[in-house]
């Protein structure tokens, strides 16, 4: 009786009071240090590379629950350089969305913190007092570690130098504020000493910028008076209005109709080559991937199980997770034939194994998949694969 109610996958109440009582414990601790004063020393860093804007290095963030520990990002790792365009893919619930707020710091506590890692940004800053308060418009090269800063200090960044377009604007833009309003707010904060008249003409001056015809009339509207084509416009200028370094675009073209979806692509390509800063673009569309992308990263299951440029991806991938996903996508000469689909289910990310995460779901799992996790293996000089296929002296590769 005892074993079939192990097997069950309920918890007893005396086994989620525990989980409940540990978790509070690291919660306790971890927003202590988030919300804790610190000095810039403690959270400067150096880029590995300084070609790059962005390096996400084996970051973990987690989600403690009443059930257990939610490892939606297991140890992530990725570059984006500069003026490029990182193309993040894979299926629902594979920690994209989650990876983006880790970087913006936008995750909801006390449940969702990162846990460790490092978010190495290269950062153009105002240069400030011993307050910390700015000193005039100039500004200098740093580098900070995201993970590390507190709080307070996120805001120096994030709406600033870190822009992010979100998924769905309607529930994004406040309904109660014109657009003019939030637009304007943008300006107001990141912008020292700003006056109304300056940030309305920036304002203005962004809502021409990504195509709007009468942006007078934009600017003095609700976000329900504007179509969803136009709120995501709306979302993209205000985005902008910083001049960030880097632009976190969230499924930007998922609510709309695809004649809208090639506009709004069309206007992030020529946007980034105006800005001349780095697009980091989430999607499941590999469609969407392989026409903006520059190189690309492959997550499962909270981890990264592939990378390289956009053409490897596409012409050579190598881990099967992702020759299962190209296969699923239809094309013009699928005709009548049913579409791929990779067999199995995602793992419970409460518990998941220590094995590799697709090991249940793989054709080609060899007896090794049952050991330990694969690490990164280099098949080139930019091409990247967590497989064990590709181990050295493997012929199955």
């Amino acid at each position: 009786m005892s074993e079939k109610k192990k097997n069950t996958g309920y918890l007893s109440g005396k086994e989620i009071r525990a989980i409940a009582k540990e978790n509070a414990k690291v919660m306790k601790r971890l927003e202590a240090y988030k919300y804790r004063k610190a000095e810039e020393s403690e959270f400067l860093s150096e880029m590995r590379d300084p070609d790059n804007i962005l390096e996400i290095d084996d970051l973990h963030t987690y989600f403690f629950t009443e059930q257990g520990v939610v490892k939606a990002v297991n140890g992530v790792s990725f570059d984006v350089p500069r003026n490029a365009t990182v193309g993040v893919v894979g299926e629902s619930g594979c920690g994209k969305s989650v990876t983006s707020m880790s970087v913006m710091r936008l995750l909801q506590g006390p449940q969702g913190q990162i846990y460790s890692g490092a978010i190495r940004f290269q950062s153009k800053d105002y240069k400030r007092d011993e307050k910390g308060k700015p000193i005039g418009t100039e500004t200098e090269d740093k580098v900070y570690d995201i993970a590390k800063m507190p709080i307070r200090e996120i805001y120096r960044i994030r709406g600033k130098q870190i822009a992010m377009i979100f998924q769905e604007p309607m529930t994004s833009l406040n309904p109660v504020f014109t657009i003019g309003q939030q637009l304007d707010e943008v300006t107001l904060i990141h912008t020292p000493d700003a006056t109304k008249e300056m940030a309305k003409a920036r304002s203005i001056e962004m809502l021409n910028l990504v195509g709007i015809a009468m942006p007078e009339r934009v600017y003095n509207a609700f976000p329900h008076e504007l179509s969803g084509g136009m709120r995501q416009r709306v979302m993209i200028s205000m985005a902008l209005a910083a001049n960030p370094r880097l632009i976190i675009a969230d499924e930007p073209t998922t609510a709309l109709d695809v004649t809208i979806q090639a506009q709004i692509l069309d206007l992030l390509r020529d946007l980034k080559t105006k800005i001349d800063g780095s697009i980091m673009l989430i999607t499941h569309d590999l469609g969407i991937i392989a026409e903006m992308a520059d190189y690309v990263v492959v997550m499962y299951a909270g981890r990264v199980i592939e990378k390289g440029t956009v053409d490897e991806i596409f012409h050579d991938p190598r881990h099967p997770y992702t020759i299962g996903l190209q296969k699923s996508k239809p094309t013009l000469d699928s005709g009548d034939e049913a579409l791929f689909n990779i067999p199995g289910n995602v793992p419970n990310p409460i518990n998941m194994p220590d094995h590799c995460y697709f090991k249940e779901r793989c054709d080609r799992a060899c007896e090794k998949c049952s050991g330990a996790y694969p690490e990164m293996i280099q098949v080139s000089p930019t091409h990247y694969v967590s497989c064990w296929l590709y181990e050295e002296g493997n012929e199955n590769g």
